[in-house]
């Protein structure tokens, strides 16, 4: 008998602490998006995301302070994970680049663990119609179904993250897709000529070699009035061989490391996924994963950027369990950096076209003919993939 009952028990354990639900409602959600299945874990709520890109819109990312909240209740469930979508910060923004109206894209947001059966809010910033925020979301817990492989959920839609950082008073801006990371910072200078100088970086740990070839880089000119482009032109990028007939040395490559030092590391924190491995309730990444979550049984690391949480937080589980879960994130962090890292880095002064293997960190500058202007565009195109920078 006491067996039978220990079984029933892990039974009852089993189906309170994890379940997960395909029939969600929601009473007001922000357009063009929609939830498609919210999973109730051991230790988080995941709730995951469809949108498809509207007319006007360039760019989403989530607030690091969105939380969820039990209707009637006070008590707020915080977001720890934002899976596929990049999650901005006051020291930091980042942002996912679309690139065509109708663009599909999937998501997932993981807050702390919630009670089941209950309807809740997710509230990004209530002043701004704009901002994910979803009210009434309720699960119908009668028709269950299986746990939602994240890695199959979202890898179709891989995120192309655009952010920018603050370096010795300099604004880094980079855009990172599908493993390939470019780095880049402008300024206008008086040397040789009057220019618009881009010092860049890029990192390859696609898994493969790839191009970069300065014929394959545009520069575009915007003038501006009441916030609105009303003038774009075209500008000169000048080649190797045109700068080297303009001098006859190579330009100090001082400045640039100078000026960025480690801000390389600062956007490895957030690598986009480009595989991992799935097994029942276990998930692990292979690459780039920021944080991660553990229970009793259970490991779970997501495929995005930064975890939310606070030191004053107290989970269901308690603080303690809260702050292991934290450690268990820098831990996983440290391990997942250390398996892709950059084992060869080429300095080359003024960029010209190169070859770039696995795993290598190309760095140059390269310079564009001086106009009068409000704003610059530059677009690199790698792989046939769009590397967008506007300054």
């Amino acid at each position: 008998m006491r067996r039978i009952y220990l079984l029933f028990l892990m039974a009852v354990m089993t189906t309170t602490s994890f379940a997960q639900y395909t029939k969600v409602s929601c009473a007001r959600f922000p357009k063009a998006m929609d939830i498609v299945q919210i999973d109730y874990r051991e230790s988080s709520t995941i709730v995951f995301l469809k949108y498809i890109c509207q007319e006007g819109i360039a760019w989403s990312n989530i607030g690091e302070k969105t939380i969820a909240k039990i209707e009637g209740d006070y008590k707020q469930y915080h977001l720890i994970n934002s899976i596929n979508m990049p999650i901005n910060t006051e020291a930091e923004n980042r942002y996912m680049i679309f690139d065509n109206v109708g663009q599909m894209h999937y998501f997932a947001l993981e807050f702390e663990r919630m009670p089941e059966g209950k309807a809740f809010n997710i509230i990004e910033d209530e002043s701004n119609p704009n901002a994910y925020n979803f009210y009434s979301v309720l699960a119908d817990t009668i028709a269950k179904d299986n746990f939602m492989n994240i890695d199959d959920f979202v890898s179709s839609t891989p995120v192309k993250e655009m952010g920018r950082f603050i370096k010795n008073g300099t604004v880094i801006t980079y855009v990172k897709y599908n493993n390939i990371i470019v780095t880049t910072y402008a300024y206008a200078i008086k040397e040789y000529g009057k220019y618009y100088q881009i010092n860049m970086d890029i990192q390859n740990l696609s898994g493969k070699s790839i191009l970069f070839d300065l014929e394959n880089v545009t520069a575009e000119g915007f003038v501006v009035k009441e916030g609105q482009p009303v003038k774009t032109f075209p500008l000169e990028i000048l080649s190797a061989y045109e700068y080297d007939k303009k001098v006859k040395r190579k330009q100090s490559w001082n400045n640039f490391w100078v000026a960025l030092g480690e801000g390389m590391a600062a956007s490895n924190a957030g690598y986009s996924s480009s595989s991992t491995i799935y097994s029942g309730n276990s998930y692990s990444s292979v690459y780039g994963h920021a944080s991660s979550y553990v229970g009793n049984t259970n490991v779970y690391a997501n495929a995005y950027t930064t975890t939310y949480g606070r030191a004053n937080t107290t989970t269901y589980n308690g603080a303690t369990a809260y702050a292991a879960q934290q450690q268990a994130n820098a831990n996983y962090q440290a391990y997942a950096n250390s398996q892709y890292q950059v084992r060869q880095q080429l300095n080359e002064g003024y960029v010209k076209n190169n070859t770039i293997r696995n795993e290598v960190e190309y760095s140059g500058f390269f310079n564009i003919k001086y106009k009068k202007l409000d704003h610059l565009q530059v677009v690199f195109t790698i792989v046939g993939v769009k590397f967008p920078f506007f300054y």
